[in-house]
Order: C-alpha cells, then sequence, then structure tokens
C-alpha cells in the first residue's frame, strides 16, 4: 500500500493504540499521537453504525480542540460481534478469561470504524472481518492470559502479538482486525470521487 503513504506523509493519529500507531509506521507514514478521551457510550445495536459513529465522536473532539490542524487527522473503533452482543475492551483478566473461553472453535465478527479528515474533509466508514478461533483449552487461555496482550484489547487478545497462536484463520482484511481498515482508507483516498 505505498500510495497511501504518498497521500498521508504525515497524520495525526487520534488515538493511544500502539498496534495502530506500528501499522501505519510499518507503511512510511510520519505518525504523531493524541489522545481525545471522548466518550465512548453508545445506544446503537448495529456495529458498523457504532464504530463509524465512534470514530466521528473522536473526530469532532480532536477538531474541536484544534480547529484549525491541516495535517491529516484519524480516528479509529473496533468492536467485536459475537453471539448477538457488542464486545469492547474487558474490564478484568476473568472477562477476558471468559471472553476467550467463549470464541473457542468460533468466528466472530471484527468490525473497524474510522474518520479522516484529509483536505479540509472528513472522510469515514466501517469495515469488517471474520476471525475464526481453534479450538481452546484452559491451560491455552491462561498462557496467553500471562502475556497480558488482553489489556486494553477489544475481545481480549491482538493478532499481531502472541494472540496469533489462538487463530485459526482470517476473512477479510487483517488490518480491520488489528483496528485500521486501510485497505478500505486507501481505496477511498485513491477513488476519483475524492479528488
Amino acid at each position: 500500500m505505498p500510495e497511501l503513504a504518498n497521500l498521508l506523509p504525515k497524520i495525526t493519529l487520534a488515538s493511544q493504540s500502539v498496534a495502530r500507531k506500528a501499522l501505519l509506521l510499518s507503511l512510511g507514514i510520519e505518525v504523531t499521537t493524541y489522545a481525545t478521551h471522548c466518550d465512548e457510550s453508545h445506544q446503537e445495536a448495529d456495529p458498523a453504525r457504532a464504530v463509524a459513529l465512534l470514530s466521528e465522536r473522536k473526530l469532532d473532539a480532536f477538531l474541536a480542540v484544534h480547529p484549525d490542524t491541516s495535517d491529516p487527522v484519524l480516528c479509529c473503533d473496533t468492536l467485536i460481534a459475537f453471539g448477538g452482543e457488542l464486545i469492547g475492551k474487558p474490564s478484568d483478566c476473568n472477562e477476558a478469561r471468559n471472553q476467550l473461553a467463549s470464541f473457542s472453535g468460533k468466528a466472530q465478527e471484527v468490525h473497524s470504524g474510522w474518520a479522516l479528515w484529509y483536505h479540509g474533509r472528513k472522510y469515514g466508514g466501517s469495515d469488517k472481518a471474520l476471525v475464526w478461533f481453534k479450538s481452546l483449552d484452559a491451560h491455552l487461555i491462561e498462557k496467553y492470559l500471562e502475556t497480558g496482550e488482553w489489556k486494553g484489547a477489544a475481545g481480549s487478545y491482538r493478532i499481531q502479538g502472541e494472540g496469533r497462536t489462538l487463530i485459526d484463520h482470517i476473512e477479510g482484511d487483517e488490518a480491520t482486525v488489528i483496528g485500521l481498515p486501510l485497505l478500505q482508507i486507501s481505496e477511498i483516498l485513491t477513488s476519483p470521487l475524492s479528488e
């Protein structure tokens, strides 16, 4: 995706996500981070709408504090849809244990929303990927929990670390699972409509 680095050589990532920052840096994009500490509560039942709404809310919060910003600004949010529920970050290790046990041998939908301030215009959307888990026994779950990767991660795992050992396969854009739908963002920014 070298064209994305050409379009966005420098960006403000309004997120505390180490994984999102690492993903952008790996593309050769210069990244400055800023935490919006935005309210993430919502009443939205549709996960795609929820993550798009929360991403836009974060962008609006950033722009309210920095109305004259000229650099591109990117905000993101990720939720997991599983068993008819929306799953965010676990509150403690026990909740993480229960989440991972419930995913064993099953698929979940990972929804990542994004909102981008680019050349004085707002762009946004959301993408979905399916993550299929291996059959997880109690020993494997405990071994993973000991890594601490579950902290602050939607669904209690991170695929870019040890969490990869829990996953059977992914259907869709892997970057969406990390929390940054790069393929979708790249397609929108390179389309003739965005010019």
